[in-house]
């Protein structure tokens, strides 16, 4: 993949090889309390002002599809308009109202809108937290926008966030392709909040195929299967070729990652791959795939090993600015491998385990932010020669501690709590 163009999907991107035709993309996201819509529109802000009357109007009316009844209106600046749904328990009168919300954002013609019910105790802070932070973030994108900033790409939008907290994020792309229109590549990442779930190799063992379905299982072909690692991903994959009831045979392929508890940066990622979907009349039905499967392997290759975090760019920084040697980039901002690192200071890497010179870095504005090297246990022969495996990891740093914070006094050699080497930071415990 000489050229390529790349989709921005969530806090990610995917590339499509040279020449690739987009026919349709597929987007959907939720973000905190549930999906965020988008439509594209020729409204100004007038216009958008009078669809939030007619839509005030229509609540106060009691149009609404849960039957929920419009309690309070809320307008925290001229491009978003809030509105507090409340209804009373049928079965239960003494039990408090159900609550629910409808928000809406208009920027540069597009309207974005969440739509959420059935909230408990937390209604004002999520209400809060709307008015405050999430709607005033959200702005609209081109389809071929990458955006520089931290945050998340959404259909026909982008939502700017740091990624810090525990922050529920989806985000779902589909992808059809004007060349080979049986051809599907499908892609989601989603934060996990449940630990314990099993990995896609371990569904697939524990779920065979009934005893009825023996002789369909003897006609599937499995091209490949086991870990596929992607960057600092470790993933596993399934490439089969599935028989139809058409005749023919289509190829179905499956990638997957596990993430870690409430990491926006580690979600779990999962991409489907499938040939022969029928397309018009065909519809529904099984048709001869386009690729062989020597292409297809290829292709899935190609775009399965392009994911990867979108790399963000430095702050922006007035330039009437006087003290461009202040900091700029606030704590906790959250910089990729390969990225320019917007502000000179202690880094801190997200990865665990024994990593090579510890996890955390003193990187100048300016500088590319480096990758993560893992190291690994050696083996009797390279401990005799000095050796000692590692791996390179491409990795996300978060900005934990300012130059003039950082280096006023004598560094202390420390360890950090999970075993690997560090350095003690100003205001942190030195070791006994």
């Amino acid at each position: 993949m000489n050229k390529t163009s790349s989709i921005c999907f969530g806090r990610f991107l995917i590339d499509l090889p040279e020449g690739s035709q987009i026919k349709e993309i597929g987007q959907q996201s939720e973000f905190l309390f549930g999906p965020v819509t988008s439509e594209r529109t020729d409204l100004d802000a007038k216009g958008f002002a009078a669809r939030m009357e007619k839509r005030e109007a229509e609540l106060k009316a009691g149009k609404q599809k849960d039957q929920f009844k419009l309690s309070e209106v809320l307008t925290p600046s001229p491009d978003t308009k809030l509105f507090k749904l409340s209804r009373a328990y049928d079965l239960f009168p003494n039990d408090p109202p159900s609550t629910g919300l409808e928000a809406y954002r208009f920027n540069q013609g597009t309207v974005f809108s969440m739509v959420h019910t059935g909230f408990n105790s937390s209604f004002p802070q999520v209400v809060d937290q709307l008015k405050s932070t999430v709607l005033p973030s959200i702005r609209a994108r081109r389809a071929d926008e990458v955006p520089a900033e931290p945050g998340l790409c959404i259909k026909d939008g982008f939502i700017a966030n740091d990624g810090n907290g525990r922050v529920f994020e989806e985000a779902k792309i589909q992808l059809n392709f004007k060349d080979q229109p049986d051809l599907w590549v499908s892609v989601y990442s989603r934060t996990v909040n449940k630990a314990g779930q099993k990995t896609l190799l371990q569904r697939i063992a524990s779920n065979p195929l009934p005893a009825e379905l023996a002789s369909v299982a003897g006609q599937v072909r499995n091209l490949r299967k086991g870990a596929h690692l992607v960057g600092s991903f470790s993933g596993e994959e399934t490439l089969d070729v599935l028989p139809t009831e058409e005749g023919v045979k289509v190829h179905h392929f499956v990638w997957e990652t596990q993430g870690a508890m409430n990491d926006p940066f580690k979600p779990t990622l999962h991409l489907e791959f499938s040939t022969g979907n029928g397309q018009g009349k065909e519809q529904g039905q099984n048709v001869r795939p386009s690729l062989t499967d020597e292409q297809a392997v290829k292709l899935f290759d190609s775009i399965v090993n392009s994911i990867r975090l979108r790399p963000t760019g430095p702050a922006k920084v007035s330039s009437a600015d006087p003290t461009p040697s202040s900091p700029q980039a606030p704590l906790s901002e959250v910089v990729a491998t390969g990225s320019i690192c917007p502000q000179t200071g202690w880094w801190q890497c997200i990865e665990t385990g024994n990593i090579d010179g510890g996890r955390r870095r003193f990187v100048k504005a300016g500088e590319a932010m480096p990758a993560a090297v893992l190291l690994g246990d050696a083996s009797m022969w390279q401990t005799l020669r000095g050796q000692r495996p590692s791996h390179s990891l491409n990795t996300v740093w978060s900005l934990v501690a300012y130059e003039e914070t950082a280096v006023t006094p004598i560094a202390v050699a420390k360890t950090d709590a999970d075993g690997t080497p560090g350095t003690s930071l100003p205001g942190e415990p030195t070791p006994s």
